[in-house]
């Protein structure tokens, strides 16, 4: 079937029908249909397929991950949720996405007034130091994958993202988290004057402390591949819960239930999406 166009009820039960026959006689993985709610395309894949990193999507190459952030967007804006490309347009509703996949960037504009910020290009966004002109002025930030890479406090992107909240604004993020640890691990806490320098077929992080001395870290975590961006910490899960409270949130919420219809499956509690609320 091409990807993108519908297929019939009778259609859908017959393939159902079809894979629960082929998957009791071969035990081979079952078949699952969904939407994609970022571009409105229907897929078929097994169940083995959805995951938090892998593309799943025949048409766009969504992930698990990036259907539930807008999955947890629609929801906070418009109380249900809906495929992306069938969003009402509010161009009264403002958000900001922190280095957003384009999959679903280049799309919101055309329903609410969005801009995907960048720490490395324009539009240039810290959000340890949002501008005062933005303060107070979103409806709903989206951060996927992004506070883990945060220069130690990481307390300032919390309270960064809590100021550029209007009240009863919606935070949707993702980190990767751990479930057995009490506290996040940062790999990096006395960080200060920093170069990172490739060494043969390695990285070594070279750090100049305030008192002068020099440390050398190796083994260094990359995200999106060698020498691209820099894992700082690894959350807990209960100290993400954490940081996010001292900041001022509410209604901290890890969402690990799954949307089948759009292809949102967790298989596991760790590192699923967050929502958290600013007062108000």
């Amino acid at each position: 079937m091409t990807a993108g166009v519908r297929p019939s009820p009778a259609r859908l039960y017959a393939s159902h029908l079809k894979g629960l026959l082929l998957g009791i006689r071969s035990k081979a993985p079952f078949r699952k249909w969904f939407q994609c709610n970022i571009c409105g395309a229907y897929n078929s894949r097994p169940y083995s397929d959805f995951n938090r990193e892998s593309p799943s999507c025949d048409q766009c190459g969504s992930t698990v991950r990036m259907r539930a952030m807008i999955h947890h967007a629609s929801e906070a804006l418009y109380g249900r949720s809906l495929v992306l490309t069938e969003w009402p347009v509010h161009p009264e509703y403002r958000g900001v996405g922190l280095s957003d996949w384009d999959g679903y960037a280049n799309r919101l504009p055309h329903r609410v007034n969005y801009t995907n910020t960048y720490y490395h290009q324009a539009p240039f966004l810290d959000i340890t130091k949002p501008p005062a002109e933005m303060e107070h002025t979103c409806n709903f930030i989206i951060s996927t994958d992004v506070f883990e890479h945060v220069l130690p406090p990481v307390s300032r992107a919390f309270e960064g993202a809590m100021k550029l909240l209007k009240p009863g604004g919606t935070l949707v993020m993702s980190v990767p988290f751990a479930l057995e640890t009490p506290e996040t691990i940062e790999h990096y806490p006395d960080i200060h004057n920093f170069e990172i320098r490739k060494v043969g077929d390695d990285y070594e992080l070279v750090n100049t402390l305030a008192s002068g001395e020099v440390k050398v870290h190796r083994d260094l975590v990359f995200h999106g591949g060698p020498g691209d961006t820099l894992e700082m910490r690894v959350f807990a899960k209960e100290a993400l819960r954490k940081n996010l409270e001292d900041a001022g949130f509410t209604d901290v919420r890890f969402r690990g239930e799954s949307m089948k219809k759009y292809g949102i499956y967790w298989h596991y509690p760790w590192s699923v999406p967050v929502t958290a609320k600013a007062p108000g």
